[in-house]
């Protein structure tokens, strides 16, 4: 049913190939021009999380009363101590009336011993243990932390620090912080996205050409591919209204994959093309009484044009539609499982990847056939552009086979790496920033990372303040019941953004602990964060809500996978109706997914908060492998030879562009992003190799079993 539905919207495309191509680019036109103008990058970790769930509520009443806790650290390196000192009283005053900044904290407010039951600071400067590192931590204004605010901000902080002439001091001044990582988020991926997707899309175009052999079919699929993707931004435009750090390179996503029915289909239509055409000849030779006459140069492509690459490529979609069918929706049924994960970016990621692949299956057996017919009439080929037999992969030798299910099935064993917690390991490289933050912590018991704790009285802050300072994982601790005591010594804006940071309207008080060891660290990091919740469990700030959101997305990508794979089994048994078949197409699958792990381990690489997305991908990748196989294998009745000359074929070039596509991401200066390219390239190949040689040795044994 599948074939022949989808088969009827080539027909149709192929018989009205004007009408199917304008009105495809007139909306592909209306919808690039809704997504530059409504389409927005949100590169804050908020906007990856249900905004209504008690964390991330938490969370946010805190920076609406407080600000947030989301500050950037403006870090002085070299000179003396007094010209830094300098340099700290030259910026305070100037980095406090810049726009979109709501407090600056240049020094500590001084004690004293009689009226402080707290040792006093002995200097009131924000330094490294050794005196040659001072901070000033500058708060934005915005509670939310909006990409759309902090960039001014951080532009603007910036800017005060290149005219502040701090080089006539011998001082050197650096940002750190999440919204300078932000905005280096928000400018690499800007960066990225044009510089990679363009390399993706000629990588994708080269493999086509040496595959195929000539322009015609390459150019028109990505042309196809191309208009699906302007639609897409359209339709993202509308929901969810904006890309995340994990959604924004869907066009990647869209190349490797949505390329991969195109390619099926042309490979398909080429065989049949072939036949078609020994067919004709074998039938123009017993015409002249079995004698074998020397065709003219020019049969060859008069019998082609007879033949019709229209009616190739309906037949072909007529005889791969289930396989294609089933592929598209087991793919996408597997992202839209991430809905179900109860993370928002993962949810966000899951819909627009599978509204890609599905539009992307609907545009490869309409615009594509439609966009050939044209081509032809305006240009007609005068010569034969079948290429099938070019490249015929050959069933490998049992033993090969064998030894591929062994290393797979010992790769199924072996451990996983450990989960990477790491955030700065997912920024570029040579972040400044990154390198910042780490000598900040390696060298003071300050961080732009810290807990917050609210209380309802300056006593109850005096005694978690007490509490807070004997703990071993608490390098500094600022208690509102200090700062209050302080306050009628204090005047000017300072003690009037120092009140704002300690006490609310609601009249809570704020005391703040700040990490003595790195907070990134899985064992310093889970050991302040347990013994923060041990004090008091409503707790918040960014190593807390940090920490929920790496958990989350572990829990999320084990639900997706659950609810993933039931309905990844249901669409291949309804295609196959036999456990045999179904259990061989899905066998590439569960073998790549379960020794992915193990392969990244052998690589030196572990799981992250991004990496981990590939692993539906490719779990959807695997599976159409599978699918492909299965089908023609059965359609051949048996016949591996065959099976593996056409979809064996098929299969090795939609693997080559996908890792094209993901290869080329791979080359991401943000590390993160890279990671989740390198890992999706890996279970590529992975259920490439174990699709050409451990599938093709079970549908072998299977036929001679059934024998």
């Amino acid at each position: 049913m599948g074939g022949r539905w989808l088969a009827r919207l080539t027909r149709a495309a192929v018989s009205r190939p004007w009408t199917v191509w304008l009105s495809a680019l007139g909306l592909a036109v209306l919808s690039m021009a809704w997504a530059v103008s409504h389409l927005d990058l949100k590169t804050s970790n908020l906007d990856l999380i249900d905004p209504d769930l008690p964390e991330v509520a938490r969370f946010e009443d805190f920076a609406a009363s407080f600000g947030t806790p989301n500050v950037m650290v403006v870090v002085l390196e070299g000179g003396t101590v007094e010209n830094s000192r300098r340099a700290v009283a030259r910026l305070a005053p100037r980095l406090r009336h810049l726009p979109g900044v709501r407090s600056v904290v240049d020094r500590l407010p001084q004690p004293s011993p009689a009226i402080s039951r707290f040792a006093p600071s002995t200097d009131v400067y924000l330094t490294s243990e050794d005196g040659r590192l001072f901070f000033l931590f500058v708060q934005p204004a915005d509670a939310r932390s909006r990409a759309s605010t902090l960039e001014p901000f951080v532009l603007a902080v910036r800017r005060c620090l290149d005219t502040a002439a701090l080089e006539d001091l011998g001082i050197v001044a650096g940002l750190t912080g999440l919204p300078q990582y932000a905005l280096e988020d928000r400018q690499t991926i800007e960066e990225d996205i044009g510089r990679l997707s363009g390399l993706a899309f000629g990588l994708i175009l080269g493999v086509f050409l040496v595959a195929f052999g000539s322009l015609r079919r390459p150019l028109m699929a990505m042309l196809t591919l191309l208009v699906t993707l302007a639609l897409l931004s359209g339709l993202i435009a509308i929901y969810p209204g904006h890309l995340t750090l994990l959604s924004a390179f869907f066009a990647s996503i869209l190349f490797g994959l949505g390329v991969d029915y195109g390619i099926h289909l042309l490979i398909r239509a080429e065989e049949l093309m072939t036949e078609g055409l020994r067919v004709r000849k074998e039938i123009s030779s017993q015409h002249r009484g079995d004698e074998v006459v020397q065709s003219p140069p020019n049969a060859g492509a008069i019998l082609a044009r007879t033949l019709g690459e229209g009616e190739a490529l309906c037949l072909a979609v007529e005889e791969l539609g289930s396989s294609l069918l089933t592929s598209a929706l087991t793919t996408a049924s597997v992202l839209l499982a991430m809905v179900w994960s109860g993370f928002l970016g993962f949810a966000e990621l899951g819909i627009i990847a599978a509204v890609g692949i599905l539009g992307s299956l609907l545009a490869m057996v309409t615009l594509l056939p439609a966009g050939l017919v044209l081509w032809s009439r305006w240009r007609p080929s005068p010569r034969i552009e079948v290429k099938a037999g070019r490249w015929r992969p050959r069933p490998p030798p049992a033993i090969v086979s064998w030894i591929f299910l062994a290393a797979a099935v010992g790769l199924a064993v072996l451990p996983s790496p450990p989960f990477n917690g790491d955030y700065l390991d997912l920024q570029p490289k040579a972040s400044e920033a990154v390198r910042l933050e780490r000598l900040m912590v390696q060298r003071s018991s300050w961080s732009p990372q810290f807990a917050v704790f609210l209380v309802q009285s300056a006593k109850q802050a005096d005694r978690l303040a007490a509490r807070l300072a004997a703990e071993d994982s608490v390098g500094k601790v600022r208690s509102a019941g200090e700062i209050l005591r302080l306050l009628p010594w204090l005047e000017g804006e300072a003690a009037e953004q120092l009140r704002a940071s300690f006490v609310d309207a609601d009249g809570r008080l704020a005391v703040y602990a700040y990490p003595k060891n790195d907070i990134w660290a899985a064992d310093s990091g889970e050991l302040f964060v347990r013994r923060m919740q041990a004090l008091d469990p409503e707790v918040t700030g960014m190593p807390f809500l940090g920490r929920w959101m790496m958990q989350r997305s572990q829990r999320a990508l084990r639900i997706a996978a659950f609810s993933g794979l039931l309905l990844l089994g249901f669409w291949v048994w309804l295609d196959f109706r036999h456990w045999r078949w179904a259990l061989l197409a899905m066998l590439p699958a569960l073998l790549t997914l379960a020794g992915l792990g193990a392969l990244l381990d052998l690589f030196g690489l572990a799981f992250n908060p991004l990496n981990v997305m590939a692993l539906p991908l490719v779990l959807g990748i695997a599976v159409d492998d599978g699918v492909h196989m299965v089908h023609r294998f059965l359609a051949e009745d048996g016949n591996l030879d065959r099976t593996l000359a056409g979809t064996g074929r098929s299969i090795s070039l939609t693997s080559l562009t996908t890792l094209a596509a993901f290869t080329s991401l791979g080359l991401a200066a943000h590390r993160g992003l890279a990671s989740f390219a390198i890992t999706l390239s890996l279970g590529v190949a992975l259920a490439w190799l174990l699709s050409l040689s451990v599938l093709p040795a079970l549908l072998r044994r299977s036929t001679s079993g059934r024998s």
